[in-house]
């Protein structure tokens, strides 16, 4: 009797333990994954940021290192100053200073100039317009040699002035102006008589400069763009496929050749070339390109053309830049470039 009551007391607690031994299994497994979880959790979000070392700021224009500082994980935090013998957008000091290590997404405290003097307008009356350009960039300011930039250039026929030459300007010459300013030049493309239109020398010409005076004379401009290795030579006409001085017809056909020099990064300001391609079933039509940047806004392709053709061209970009293809008028694609150097 006593022999089968110890064995029924045997089972009944081997039945009672069976059930708590899965439950200590689970309850084991349950907590081992919790701490795993906790632990990889804890490693993710107290990981380490990725070291950048800060760049020298200090006498740079913003605007020209703003993209690269916000690429490379900076959080500019900008303070203004007046200033009365700088121009606008000048760094003037950085904190952490240049040279140190940081985190990525590290704030970086910048005092940058905020500019109270004016310049005087020059009188661009009767210039040549690459010199009248070159007289812009190349004003001064005290001691210091300062800029002011080009706005719109407008060509129009004239009978009594030289094509390329400067008719009017605005604001005017002696106007006193902050840097920020931008001058808008009224261009001559020439004669006006339909039967006397002569084609312009546009070699050793910049192509943005020399690009609406060819438009102007009511040309069709085809470009073809060399590479050369020469940086000097970007954006550079080296050929023209109709001799300066020869008659011209309206809707004459001109082909232009530009050299072009290839680079990796985008500096503030840098001939680029732009390459697209018309989608299938876009139609036929009056293809242009539409080029803004911090320097002005400008047509940089115009031409007939059909689905499936390339839209190729250069133009010297000042800072970002958004390229808008229109057809008849009705955009269809933009683009940007943006500048991406100290």
């Amino acid at each position: 009797m006593t022999k089968e009551i110890k064995e029924n007391n045997e089972e009944m607690k081997f039945k009672y333990f069976r059930p708590m031994g899965k439950l200590a299994l689970i309850f084991f497994l349950g907590f081992t994954l919790y701490i795993f979880m906790s632990t990889m959790i804890l490693i993710f979000l107290t990981e380490s940021s990725r070291d950048v070392k800060v760049p020298e700021l200090v006498g740079k224009r913003y605007i020209e290192v703003s993209n690269s500082l916000i690429r490379k994980g900076f959080q500019p935090n900008i303070k203004f100053e007046e200033v009365y013998d700088l121009e606008d957008g000048i760094i003037l000091s950085q904190h952490p200073d240049s040279g140190e290590v940081v985190g990525e997404g590290s704030n970086l405290r910048l005092v940058v100039s905020r500019s109270k003097f004016y310049i005087d307008v020059p009188n661009l009356t009767g210039a040549q317009l690459p010199i009248a350009i070159n007289k812009l960039k190349n004003l001064h300011y005290q001691d210091k040699t300062v800029s002011i930039s080009t706005g719109v250039i407008s060509y129009v026929p004239s009978d009594k002035t030289a094509e390329n030459v400067v008719i009017a300007q605005s604001p005017r010459g002696g106007e006193k102006v902050s840097p920020d300013m931008k001058v808008n030049l009224l261009v001559s493309s020439g004669s006006e008589k339909k039967d006397d239109k002569r084609m312009p020398s546009v070699v050793d010409q910049s192509i943005d400069l020399c690009y609406d005076l060819l438009l102007s004379k009511g040309l069709k401009i085809k470009e073809e763009i060399v590479n050369t290795s020469d940086k000097s030579k970007s954006g550079i006409v080296f050929s023209q496929s109709i001799a300066p001085n020869s008659k011209i017809a309206d809707g004459a056909t001109v082909n232009i050749k530009v050299y072009w020099y290839s680079m990796k990064e985008h500096p503030y300001s840098a001939y680029e070339t732009v390459d697209f391609t018309i989608p299938s079933g876009s139609g036929s039509g009056h293809y242009e390109a539409l080029v803004e940047d911090n320097s002005s806004k400008r047509v940089r392709f115009s031409e007939d053309l059909k689905d499936g053709s390339k839209i190729r061209f250069i133009f010297n970009r000042t800072g970002n830049a958004k390229i808008t293809i229109s057809k008849d008028k009705k955009n269809i694609r933009v683009m940007s470039i943006n500048a991406n150097d100290f």
